[in-house]
């Protein structure tokens, strides 16, 4: 029997924020700061993920470099 997930329901102004923490990810040079951006973010999404998943800050990175 396949396991399905119930979809994530994040709020639109969420999803804003998420795309300018993109946007800033992309446009900060120094690695220092981009981890911090990253770190902003995951802390955000741990708000919407299921119970007993927790997103890595690497898993965060990867978005990033995803939906680029």
């Amino acid at each position: 029997m396949p396991i399905t997930r119930k979809p994530l329901e994040i709020p639109p102004a969420v999803t804003r924020q998420f795309a300018a923490d993109m946007r800033a990810y992309h446009a900060e040079q120094e690695d220092i700061r981009r981890d911090r951006i990253a770190v902003g973010t995951r802390h955000m999404l741990l708000e919407y993920t299921p119970a007993g998943t927790k997103p890595r800050l690497s898993e965060a990175k990867e978005l990033f470099e995803i939906m680029r």
